[in-house]
Parts: structure tokens; sequence; C-alpha cells
């Protein structure tokens, strides 16, 4: 019985820690949605937080660690601005928060079964995810670098397979931030590593996957059909759990959950096809949202480095020809412009890799 209890406690914290990752990021989100009343959707706005966060954090993360400063200090520099950042959020929209609330209880309250259904097929999503054993290499490389960050109060100094010390940083990872993020959390909340990565940030993936992918069934509707964005949901839920190869996104979602490479296949790739829909629908292209985006999935993965100026081509080059054919020539040369700005990050960091690999520079561990 005490045990019961004890580990319903422990889950119970777990889901205040997650909630309040949640917040965190709808905060930030709301200083890009919260003028907008398109925007003002609450899942939209914790997705649209989410990349700001960790494109922010990055700012914060890659001078401390240039300059060999502890972990101790990258947290309460990123505690002081995140602090800042959220009160002038509040002050900024405080008075749209409470009618997004209001109008997501209202939708709530009036569509209780269909809102039960899709509580229950992302709660067997946690469950199972939550409860496998994640052993690829891959994995315990982020829970190894959360580890070592707390143990040592360093920044990529240590090997976090090994513990050695390493006489300068591995670019492969320098600027890909996320996980240093876990160890900042850790350092605030004191959550152990393990848990901020196998628990809190792996329900914090599924829940935004869901979202987004309830978001794009949304808008191909345009809201009309409320029963397709559950059912899309049930669907895509299956597609994840039988439909799992090397080379599909279920895969790295259901065993790989709360790595970068995970969050890059199931959240940021949709996220850009989600802001592309909207835009392709309403004329008019959010550039500062894609931006954002595709800044903030630098931070995540390195991967992301490569897939996503392809998938920006993909998606963008079409519907430019397609313009240029209907001769709208500034329409085609904003949506040219905004493509080429948030190409460049990816591809910016995509030579700074080659050129590390090729022995052109290399950043120390230690003053020289």
């Amino acid at each position: 019985m005490i045990v019961a209890l004890k580990m319903c406690a422990h889950i119970a914290l777990w889901a205040l820690i997650v909630l309040f990752n949640f917040i965190l990021w709808f905060l930030f989100g709301l200083l890009l949605t919260g003028r907008n009343e398109k925007n003002r959707s609450i899942a939209f706005t914790v997705l649209v937080g989410f990349f700001l966060y960790y494109s922010l954090f990055t700012l914060f993360a890659l001078p401390v660690m240039y300059r060999w400063r502890p972990l101790s200090m990258l947290a309460a520099l990123w505690g002081g601005a995140v602090a800042v950042i959220c009160i002038l959020s509040l002050i900024l929209n405080r008075r749209v928060i409470k009618p997004m609330f209001a109008e997501l209880f209202k939708s709530v309250w009036e569509h209780k079964a269909v809102c039960i259904i899709l509580i229950l097929g992302v709660a067997i999503q946690l469950g199972v995810v939550l409860y496998s054993y994640q052993f690829t290499l891959d994995a315990a490389y982020y829970v190894a670098n959360v580890t070592t960050s707390l143990r040592t109060n360093s920044l990529g100094i240590y090997n976090p397979y090994t513990g050695d010390w390493q006489d300068h940083f591995e670019m492969r990872y320098f600027f890909a931030t996320y996980a240093y993020q876990d160890a900042v959390m850790c350092r605030w909340l004191g959550t152990h590593a393990l848990i901020q990565t196998k628990i809190i940030m792996a329900s914090a993936v599924i829940i935004l996957t869901n979202m987004v992918c309830y978001l794009t069934a949304k808008e191909l509707t345009e809201g009309k059909e409320r029963a397709v964005p559950v059912l899309t949901l049930l669907f895509a839920g299956l597609i994840n759990f039988f439909f799992i190869t090397i080379y599909t996104t279920s895969a790295f979602l259901l065993t790989r959950t709360y790595e970068g490479k995970s969050i890059l296949a199931n959240i940021v790739l949709p996220m850009l096809l989600l802001l592309f829909i909207r835009s392709v629908k309403a004329g008019k292209t959010e550039g500062l949202l894609f931006f954002v985006v595709c800044i903030g999935s630098t931070v995540i993965s390195n991967t992301s480095n490569m897939l996503v100026p392809a998938a920006l081509a993909v998606l963008f080059v079409p519907y430019i020809v397609r313009l240029l054919a209907k001769k709208q020539v500034k329409e085609a040369a904003k949506n040219t412009a905004v493509m080429v700005m948030c190409m460049l990050p990816g591809i910016v960091l995509a030579l700074v890799y080659v050129a590390y690999v090729k022995g052109m520079f290399v950043f120390y561990t230690y003053p020289r």
C-alpha cells in the first residue's frame, strides 16, 4: 500500500513537471500568437512556444559552453531570462489568456465524448512508451549527457559514454543544445536525469506529436468536421504501433521518443507542413513562424540541418512554380525569400560541421 502511494505521488509529480514545461512553452508562444486572433489556439501556441523556447535557449547556452562556464551559470542565466520572458508575456497578453481557456473549456464541455476518446488515445500511447525499455546507444547518450553535465557541472567537456575529458567540443553536438536544456531543468527542479529524459520529455514529445497531428487534420477540414481530427489521431496511433520499421517515424516515436531525431521526425517536419497548409489557405506565408521552427530544429537535432532545408524545398518549390505560372511574381518572390531565409540556419551549420570534419577549425575545451 505504501509503495503504491509513493508511486502515485511520483506520477503526480512527474505530471506536474510536464505541465510546467507546457506552461512555459505556452507563455513563450503567446509572444508570437497573442496578437493574432487566428493563431489564438492553445495547442498551436504551445507548439510555437516550444520552438521559440529552444531557439532562445541556445543563444544563452552556446556562449556559456564556448567559454567553458559551468552548468550552474547557464541554469541561473536562463532561469532569469525565462522569468522575465514569462512575466512580459503575461503582461502583454493578459487580456487574451482568459478567453483562450474559456473557449477551450467550452469546447471540451460541448464535446465531452470526443475529448475522452482523445485523452484515452494519448494515454495509451504514453503508457506503452513510458513502460517500454529504450536501450539504443543514442538513447543512452541523451541520458548520459544530462547526467554527466549535472555530475561535473559542465557542458560538453566530458565524454558522456566514458566520462573521459575531451580536449575539444564535438561539433556534431555543439550546436544541438537540446540535451543541455534537460540538464538545466534537472538543476532547477532536482529531477533525476533518467526521469527528465525518459519520463518528462518522452511524455511531452508524445503529447506534442498528437497536437500537431490534430491541428493538421483540423486545418485540412477547416474545422467543419470535428470527428475527422479525432479519427485521424486514432488512425495515426494505429500506424505508430503497427507500422514500425527502421525507416518510419513511428519507430523513433515509440522506441527513441526523447531523442532529437524523434522530435525532428514527429514534430518539426509535421509542424512545417502545418504552417505551409495554413499559409497556402490564407494566401500569406507566416515567415516568422517558419523561421522560429527552423531555428528551433537546429537546436534539437544536428540532422535537422539537412532534412529541414530539404523539406522546405519540397514544400515551397512546387508552390513557387505554381505562383509563377499564375504570374503572381511578387508573391512568388516573397515565398522564395521565406524559403531561403529558413534554409540558411541549417545550411550554414551543415557547412560548419563539414569544415570541422575537414580539420579547418576546432573549439577547444580549455584556454590556449
